[in-house]
């Protein structure tokens, strides 16, 4: 059951990393993961084979700690801008590579997804059923 929730995760991650390179026209070769989830090997590999991309954990995993201090060593002059810190203070830990057998298998399911959120969005509305997710203000 938790790794259909971590599939879950990763499809809905891949469709809104499409959508970012379909908008601005930038090609994402690979994902830099942090925080609590990339501690998870099993997540970090259905991460990769879902986007077939290449998965980066950093050895320093709390990255709004991290960013908010590469901000303020740039502030105090210690790094001339964040470009600089970036690659003075970013070291990775662990890479995952997509298995490319298990990223088909993940797109035919990624396009099934997309016609029963699709599918599901018409029910709610339709008012026959309630959608778990709701817009602020609406």
């Amino acid at each position: 059951m938790f790794r259909s929730l971590q599939e879950n995760a990763c499809i809905v991650s891949n469709i809104n990393l499409q959508n970012i390179q379909k908008f601005s026209n930038v090609k994402i070769n690979e994902i830099v993961f942090a925080i609590g989830a990339s501690k998870g090997e099993l997540w970090c590999q259905i991460l990769a084979d879902v986007t077939g991309k290449k998965i980066l954990v950093p050895k320093i995993i709390e990255a709004t700690a991290l960013g908010a201090a590469m901000s303020a060593a740039v502030g105090a002059g210690i790094y001339e801008n964040l470009e600089e810190a970036t690659t003075k203070l970013i070291k990775f830990d662990k890479e995952y590579t997509p298995n490319t057998s298990n990223t088909k298998k993940y797109k035919v399911i990624q396009k099934n997804w997309q016609k029963a959120y699709k599918a599901q969005l018409k029910l709610v509305d339709k008012n026959i059923t309630t959608s778990m997710w709701k817009a602020p203000g609406l």
